[in-house]
């Protein structure tokens, strides 16, 4: 298990509120999660909050800005 800064992700995700980096990270992975439950039919074994984490040490995850829901 890789442990990471808070305040690293507090920069990464826009916002030093605890709470909304939790429910961000958090809603992005049950979204892939959704996804690929649509894709493949079934849940499987992923582990889609590492990967959510993976994606925002990567510079590839869509959480850059945490009201971005909001504005939708």
């Amino acid at each position: 298990m890789k442990f990471y800064d808070l305040e690293w992700l507090a920069q990464k995700c826009g916002t030093d509120n605890k709470y909304e980096i939790t429910a961000k990270i958090a809603a992005e992975a049950r979204r892939e999660s959704e996804e690929a439950t649509l894709e493949k039919g079934n849940q499987g074994n992923e582990r889609f909050i590492s990967n959510v984490l993976k994606e925002i040490e990567d510079g590839t995850s869509q959480i850059t800005n945490p009201n971005a829901e909001l504005e939708e």
